[in-house]
């Protein structure tokens, strides 16, 4: 019920913001949401993975130039745990040439700077290569030409806190060529993040420093995207990479693929395939058997109702 109630003073201070006047013309109120369900095999559980709510207001200037507020919050693991997804407010330069962002927000590394498996089965690679998908701090992204850039400085905490005498500095950057279907990105991170407690250095944070490459190239009905990351954690080696690979059959049915390794602190390889079936608008359901050569139960079937909507106002 804490939790609960933290996820709710959370949507009470934005809509308090969101009555707070700006010189700019509204444009427009987006709400959106959704339900994750899953059961997996052979553990025969039943998880509510989450709900989640997001609000989203733009405004317009005179210049044509746009304020974006977003805030998102998610109730997870059987509404056992409230946490902010992305909270933040962004300011878009001239034909978005160059923006500024400011609040809690995905980190601009690899391939979860333009693509969020966060509510797939099959995942990218950064929970295990990073360990931090999100953090609070200011951006500064945009386009210039055919190249994409992201600089990003957080405070190391991700979601565990947003203000916290641990804070420590962390670096993210990203360049990628994007040309209509593909992109190439080179990505780094720097900084000492916030761990649990078992790690070696006594604060509980590792200090980081990661190197990546991305690759995604969309060919009729198919999707490929890739990345290979390298670095180190205190000092020791790591390394791995993940490609994901998606074909439509129809409209409404699509194949998925995933293949993974990493090697430093744990050791994992694993291989995904799974199908997705759109039921009908917003409505989706996937099935995925995931086989761990690392885990001493190795293969694991996974399936998922997901939901989500949206709407104008």
């Amino acid at each position: 019920m804490k939790n609960i109630g933290k996820g709710f003073c959370l949507w009470l201070v934005a809509l308090i913001l969101w009555q707070i006047p700006v010189r700019a013309n509204a444009a427009g109120i987006q709400l959106s949401g959704g339900i994750d369900a899953r059961y997996t095999l052979p553990k025969d559980r039943f998880n509510l993975e989450g709900i989640f709510l997001n609000l989203r207001k733009t405004w317009s200037d005179e210049m044509g130039d746009r304020w974006i507020a977003v805030i998102q919050s998610d109730f997870d693991d059987n509404l056992r745990r409230v946490k902010p997804y992305q909270v933040y407010l962004q300011y878009k330069g001239p034909l978005g040439k160059w923006n500024i962002r400011g609040g809690h927000y995905l980190l601009p590394f690899g391939l979860l700077a333009t693509y969020d498996t966060e509510r797939l089965l099959l995942q990218g690679l950064e929970k295990t290569s990073l360990r931090i998908r999100k953090d609070t701090g200011v951006e500064v992204l945009g386009r210039f030409g055919m190249w994409d850039y992201a600089v990003s400085i957080t405070d190391g905490l991700g979601d565990r806190k947003f203000i916290d005498s641990m804070a420590n500095p962390v670096f993210t950057g990203r360049l990628a060529y994007v040309e209509d279907d593909w992109q190439l990105g080179i990505s780094t991170l720097v900084g000492r993040v916030l761990m649990n407690p078992e790690f070696e250095t006594d604060d509980g944070a590792v200090r980081e420093r990661r190197l990546a490459v991305d690759f995604t190239r969309t060919q009729g009905p198919l999707v490929i995207r890739a990345e290979a990351v390298g670095g180190t954690n205190n000092g020791h080696l790591v390394y791995g990479a993940v490609a994901l690979a998606d074909y439509a059959l129809t409209p409404e049915v699509e194949l998925n693929s995933r293949i993974a390794s990493w090697h430093g602190d744990s050791d994992s390889q694993s291989v995904g395939l799974g199908i997705t079936f759109q039921i009908r608008q917003g409505l989706y359901i996937r099935l995925a058997d995931i086989y761990d050569f690392r885990r001493k139960s190795k293969n694991e079937i996974e399936a998922q109702i997901y939901y989500e909507f949206s709407k104008m106002f």
